[in-house]
């Protein structure tokens, strides 16, 4: 049989073949096609799980069907203040000939997205759960486009998904990477003759393993991209009914919208509890936090580390992040409670970093958590950083979900490092502000390093367009081979409602060539009511962003190569006139930042911006009050 699900304008469809006729593969399997305003962007891609020793794919038939409308609006933070969206839904229910299990695909098609996603309900003499052995669900554009990849040549790739972003062909994708086929969603596929770009990745993961790519030649001679999973052959057990995450094919016609439709991921995630976030406003915000350990390669003492609060109230910084080696402080709880204490009456609150082991163990619901959470939250911290997850096993999203859930019992906010690409988990669980799952500004002091403006350029359309990356921006001191101006602008362009700043906070306050950027620092938001994309920007070439906040406007600009804009799209403006602030690079080394005051512009007027190689800028737009 044939299903076709259309999207709510007509404009895009996706059709699902089963049983082996009418076009679908010949063992039988179900499988996808997708079509975008009218043109094929995918092939036929196969459709399938495997659980309990049952494939459920080949050999199953059709048992019903029905249609359904869902719209999800929800607040999100992020580009802009609220997401909706709105998707045409089929669910195909079937059964395993062979043994006789039920088993049903749901698919959703918005505008701009396909997804869809496997249940197999509990067999009935299994009351531990569904054991999953694998999916055989796959992804297949156009054979002829590109895509962009993060690439980590060893074993990290896999682990903390810090991978620098390049571009290949398609074709290439089996063995580009020197650390193996195995890629780090999301694949961002740039289809042939400006036909605009896909996603491929997932959505809502919970109770479920984080899902890998490999590609693999078919033998046809082309390439696809498979479902593949950390624990291999020996699967992993989930609680009562399989429930896949959505298996994700996003579309965008232009960079603008590739950035503006990333919060599709949250709209195919749980909405959050309304116990636990009952009163969300009144805890959970946003903010920037000062770090002592990119500085310093190490935690402060609490000496330092006060300072360091400090140093936050004085730039305006709602937090001031503890990191590695504070619990080798002598009375180190005692110490924290100082800290907490003395950060409430300047309206700072702490973050705390914790590896993930000392409280991994899932034993009497993972007591050791909830032990560890209530003495975080009697000592007054406002949030925690959990590190080194290195994985997206089964067993690591449950301890991910238990973290958030137990942190939100006790009011506290929550930044995961060492850990995976996001799913979502932003809506599901708000006081998750951000996440790393990127190669950030910390490999600017390893053997890795330094971070390309190349790889700057690439990260708003790729990672950072399914979710929050934690990069740590604005590192004056160690900024590799970009500039100053180059660093300000990653404040602007990444986004992250928590944004951790990398430079040390006396730097930023005393340093003389710091001076022209610190009001800008100072008055930086986090979260964007509006976000545009501005010409000529281009996947790892030029990143150029204009966002609102308010009646501001800030446009931040990353480029890798040399380039001069003429004219700077200033079309994002309201009408009436602003003032403006440039900040761009001084080529004499004693002075390393430019500050350029503009008193009266309009949408009409004309701002040129003279770029070095790996440079950028960064702009704030003020109205003038009539």
């Amino acid at each position: 049989m044939v299903f076709t699900l259309s999207s709510l304008d007509g404009g895009s469809r996706a059709t699902i073949s089963t049983g082996g006729a009418d076009g679908a593969a010949d063992n039988g399997a179900p499988v996808y096609r997708v079509e975008f305003g009218g043109r094929a962007v995918t092939q036929d891609a196969s459709m399938g799980i495997l659980a309990d020793g049952v494939s459920f794919g080949a050999g199953s038939e059709v048992v019903s069907s029905g249609t359904a409308r869902v719209v999800e609006k929800f607040p999100t933070r992020g580009n802009h203040r609220e997401a909706c969206v709105a998707f045409n839904q089929l669910s195909i229910s079937l059964k395993d000939r062979a043994s006789g299990r039920d088993w049903r695909i749901e698919a959703r098609m918005s505008d701009d997205a396909f997804a869809w996603r496997y249940i197999v309900p509990r067999g009935a003499s299994d009351s531990s759960g569904t054991r999953v052995f694998g999916e055989t669900s796959e992804f297949r554009p156009l054979q002829d486009c590109t895509v962009w990849l993060a690439e980590r040549p060893n074993d990290w790739k896999l682990k903390s998904y810090a991978g620098f972003w390049m571009r290949a062909a398609w074709k290439d994708l089996p063995r580009v990477s020197k650390a193996g086929p195995v890629q780090c969603p999301p694949l961002v596929a740039e289809l042939p003759a400006g036909g605009g770009w896909l996603v491929f990745t997932e959505a809502g993961l919970r109770n479920y393993s984080g899902m890998r790519l490999r590609a693999e030649e078919r033998p046809d001679g082309d390439v696809s991209a498979h479902a593949d999973f950390t624990e291999g052959a020996d699967g992993f057990l989930v609680a009562g009914d399989a429930v896949s995450p959505w298996r994700v094919v996003r579309f965008a016609k232009t960079l603008d919208a590739l950035i503006n439709t990333g919060d599709l991921l949250e709209a195919l995630s749980a909405p959050p509890d309304k116990t636990l976030f009952a009163d969300a406003a009144s805890w959970v915000r946003g903010g920037r936090a000062a770090w002592h350990w990119w500085s310093k390669r190490r935690a402060g003492t609490p000496a330092e580390e006060m300072q360091m609060m400090e140093s936050a109230a004085k730039l305006g910084f709602e937090y001031s992040l503890v990191d590695e080696g504070w619990l080798d402080w002598d009375d180190p709880w005692a110490r924290v409670r100082e800290l907490t204490a003395a950060g409430r009456k300047q309206n700072v609150g702490i973050f705390l970093w914790r590896h993930m082991k000392d409280m991994m163990n899932p034993e009497n619901e993972y007591a050791d958590l909830r032990a560890y959470f209530d003495t975080l939250a009697g000592a007054g911290v406002a949030g925690v950083k959990i590190d080194f997850f290195n994985a997206e096993s089964k067993a690591m999203v449950d301890l991910q979900q238990a973290i958030m859930r137990e942190a939100a019992k006790r009011k506290l906010l929550v930044l995961l490092h060492g850990c995976q690409k996001p799913t979502g988990e932003t809506r599901t669980w708000p006081n998750q502000l951000s996440r790393e799952g990127i190669r950030g500004l910390e490999l600017n002091g390893m053997a890795e390093g330094p971070i390309t403006a190349e790889h700057d350029c690439a990260l708003p359309f790729t990672r950072l367009a399914i979710g929050p990356g934690d990069y740590t921006p604005v590192g004056f001191s160690a900024p590799g081979a970009t500039t100053w101006a180059h660093q300000l602008a990653t404040a602007v362009v990444f986004l992250s409602p928590l944004q951790v700043i990398a430079e040390y906070p006396p730097m930023l306050l005393d340093d003389a060539r710091c001076a022209p950027a610190l009001d800008l620092i100072k008055a930086l938001p986090v979260e964007w009511d509006e976000t545009r994309v501005l010409a000529p920007s281009e996947i790892g070439e030029c990143a150029i962003l204009a966002r609102r906040h308010g009646d501001e406007w800030w446009v931040g600009a990353l480029n890798a190569r040399p380039m001069k804009i003429e004219t700077l799209d200033l079309g994002f403006l309201n009408d009436g006139a602003y003032e403006v602030v440039i900040i761009t690079n001084d080529a004499r080394a004693e002075h390393p930042l430019r500050r350029t005051g503009l008193a009266r512009v309009t949408r009409d007027s004309v701002i040129t911006l003279d770029l070095a190689r790996s440079d950028g800028a960064a702009l704030r737009f003020l109205p003038i009050k009539k």
